[in-house]
């Protein structure tokens, strides 16, 4: 909880002024560019709906993904770091100037880190009396979902994560039970496996999910954490907590969104088959006291893949994948603070 606070009490101090050179935000350094106007002068096109947080610029030779309120940014498939992160303001959408220097100058941009995983919760869906999917040759989601879960915490462990999941067994966990996993033990992320079914057969492909924005009212949220949990005992008054809580929801929000394209980009350059993140309302998405995923692995229904994902080989394939994406994630965050830190020196 003291990094969270740490996390609020950075996201509280942060006002926004408009220049006449642009927008620029009280913590950075960048100012802001119109994205309209970023376009016009690299030849450039773009996508926004603003009921999504993924950004999308783009050409014949450039794909370009930022995520509102995230310093991680996507480059032609790798990832990126910039000063500061993309803003919507007043209806409009601006970019940090560090985007143009670090995709057409390649000059290096640093950032403070204010994320760091120590604590993974892996979250094997489904269990005990609960099989999930089935295969048409009989294959339970539900075992599917514990082998790959602990592959997935061999590979994180090895990397020097702490995991915890939710289920090592054969057992049944409600929802709201695998939610409290995650918060009794401060998880840093939390990454729910699942396996898909389609009555259509050729359905295929790993797919990864976070919460719909529709389903996250953040204000709304943060008022009924600031009554149930204690942000910072004794420290703040409730008007205070609230807008801690609503900050580190949003950010959490942000960070979810960051990771599921993490894990697309791991999946696509491993060379699985898999669709661009999504937003679902999942149950055990709406945490929000943690970034949160959801991976879909496979389609039990497809009998082809559902020979791939029966292979022990495959299923550590795919934990390789996702450790890989959290590892990307982390690295990109404490390599350029450390880097940052040491330019002040």
């Amino acid at each position: 909880m003291k990094r969270l606070y740490f996390l609020a009490i950075i996201l509280l101090s942060c006002a926004c002024a408009t220049t006449s050179g642009g927008y620029r935000t009280g913590y950075g350094s960048s100012d802001y560019i119109y994205i309209g106007d970023f376009c016009k002068r690299h030849n450039l096109q773009y996508d926004f709906d603003t009921l999504d947080d993924v950004v999308k610029i783009f050409s014949k030779e450039k794909d370009i993904r930022l995520i509102l309120n995230s310093n991680i940014a996507y480059f032609n498939g790798s990832t990126i770091s910039l000063p500061d992160s993309p803003k919507y303001v007043n209806g409009k959408l601006f970019v940090p100037s560090g985007l143009e220097r670090k995709i057409f100058a390649q000059e290096p941009v640093l950032y403070k880190s204010i994320f760091t995983i120590h604590t993974v919760v892996v979250d094997p869906g489904h269990g005990g009396n609960d099989p999930g999917a089935i295969s048409c040759r009989g294959m339970k989601e539900k075992d599917l979902n514990l082998k790959i879960a602990k592959y997935l915490k061999e590979e994180l462990e090895a990397r020097g994560f702490k995991v915890i999941l939710t289920r090592d067994r054969d057992v049944f966990i409600s929802l709201q039970g695998r939610v409290n996993v995650a918060k009794r033990n401060k998880a840093d992320i939390f990454v729910s496996i699942h396996g898909n079914s389609n009555r259509s057969k050729n359905m295929k492909g790993a797919e990864v999910y976070y919460l719909s924005p529709n389903r996250f009212n953040s204000q709304e949220r943060a008022l009924k954490l600031t009554k149930e949990e204690n942000f910072c005992p004794g420290r703040i008054n409730p008007d205070a907590e609230a807008i801690l809580w609503d900050l580190l929801l949003t950010k959490n929000y942000s960070l979810s969104v960051e990771l599921s394209h993490s894990l697309y980009f791991s999946f696509k350059n491993m060379g699985f088959y898999v669709k661009p993140p999504k937003r679902a309302p999942f149950y055990v998405l709406r945490l929000a006291y943690v970034p949160s995923v959801l991976v879909e692995t496979g389609y039990l229904s497809n009998k082809y893949e559902e020979k791939w994902l029966r292979k022990d080989s495959y299923q550590r394939q795919i934990a390789e994948a996702i450790s890989l994406a959290v590892v990307s994630m982390n690295r990109q965050y404490n390599s350029f603070a450390a880097k940052s830190d040491k330019s002040k020196n």
